[in-house]
């Protein structure tokens, strides 16, 4: 296991960026896509910025991270975990953790329930490239050979 770089917690769930409502219009993007982000959900998002640069102590990381992040919830709700994760990339990087999300090479998203607590565990860890078994590559190139012309 890697010796861990960075640890940070949040003391709530964040809110998912399915909380977003996209509008229609073309207007002051890049992508064209334009959303609403309703005030509580805004509120939340400012709250989990500020709660991770109360803590953060160090320059920008704006090299290749491993990151595992702990939610822990409160009970069995469904919340969909890639989505949160989205809000809270984004949060790591408004909060001067990460210089870009886009830094997260390998990430590990794992929930655990316990009646009554939540809040969030991230661990940043320093990407190694090498943790992917040759195997596997030379498996998905004979993969890759099989499906070509299907």
């Amino acid at each position: 296991m890697l010796k861990i770089k960075r640890e940070y917690f949040i003391s709530f769930i964040p809110p998912s960026k399915a909380n977003r409502v996209k509008i229609n219009s073309k207007i002051f993007t890049k992508s064209g896509k334009r959303y609403i982000i309703p005030k509580d959900v805004s509120l939340k998002i400012n709250k989990v910025i500020w709660e991770l640069q109360l803590q953060n102590e160090n320059e920008p990381i704006d090299k290749p991270v491993s990151v595992e992040i702990i939610f822990i919830l409160p009970n069995r709700r469904r919340r969909d975990l890639d989505n949160i994760m989205k809000t809270l990339g984004d949060c790591l990087v408004y909060a001067g953790i990460l210089k870009d999300d886009n830094l997260i090479y390998r990430q590990i998203l794992e929930k655990k329930i316990i009646k009554g607590e939540e809040g969030v565990i991230i661990r940043i860890y320093p990407y190694d490239n090498k943790d992917i078994e040759p195997k596997l590559i030379n498996k998905l190139k004979r993969y890759k050979e099989k499906t070509d012309g299907i």
